[in-house]
């Protein structure tokens, strides 16, 4: 749903991802603007009814406050579904915060509750979907990983050149990478050490050139193929 950053731009909202699996729906992520793509792809508040948070940073977290807000009293989309919120150590102070700031009285006279669930193991389960969340390296940041007609798709909060990244990503068929700003020549050895089949660079700070990575990590050795994310893309799109 969303490729950027804390930068305010036009095309671009904060890194997020809408994953639908049967009748799982999940959003990975929800910082500036992610509300609004929710809406661009005509989806409801109670469409919406399991968020995973990779880490605390604003712009991972901080549209969760507009979309409660919303839920709360818009005359066009009132939510009547609970709300289910996954995230790391910490999860239930950060929640709580967002609420005292929504107004703890609108959120206890709601028709819907609000529940915190804080990942202590690496594995949780949503519905009949199993997912591991990966504590990486970067200030309490974790990764979702999960398998789906013998796919496996990983998807980083933000990113660190380092070896627990390289792990949680190896053999992936699709990831999802943070990149914020790391260099052309970080992302080209991560995709020569992973041989994830399709990477798709996310959290952009900058433009990047999809030819040049794709040449200089063949050239490499990478056999995959790597894909400067847009905001609003698809799966479908990048297959």
């Amino acid at each position: 749903m969303g490729t950027g950053t804390c930068q305010i731009e036009k095309d671009r909202m904060a890194s997020s991802i809408l994953i639908e699996v049967d009748a799982v729906r999940v959003v990975f992520d929800f910082g500036r603007g992610i509300s609004q793509r929710i809406y661009e792809f005509s989806l409801k508040q109670d469409d919406i009814q399991h968020i995973v948070i990779s880490h605390f940073h604003p712009d991972h977290i901080s549209d969760l406050i507009p979309f409660l807000h919303a839920g709360l009293y818009s005359p066009d989309d009132l939510r009547s579904k609970d709300l289910n919120i996954y995230g790391p150590s910490g999860i239930r102070e950060k929640i709580g915060l967002v609420l005292d700031i929504v107004g703890p009285q609108s959120i206890a006279n709601a028709r819907f509750k609000v529940n915190i669930h804080e990942i202590t193991d690496k594995r949780f389960s949503i519905n009949n979907l199993e997912f591991e969340f990966i504590r990486l390296s970067h200030e309490n940041n974790s990764g979702l990983r999960f398998v789906h007609d013998g796919k496996v798709y990983a998807f980083t909060g933000d990113i660190a050149f380092d070896e627990k990244e390289i792990n949680f990503l190896k053999d992936s068929d699709c990831a999802v990478l943070n990149v914020g700003g790391l260099k052309d020549e970080n992302i080209i050895d991560i995709a020569f050490l992973t041989q994830v089949k399709t990477i798709v660079c996310s959290h952009l700070y900058r433009d990047l050139d999809e030819d040049r990575l794709n040449s200089m990590a063949k050239k490499k050795g990478y056999i995959g193929r790597i894909v400067i994310g847009k905001d609003l893309m698809r799966w479908t799109d990048i297959r």
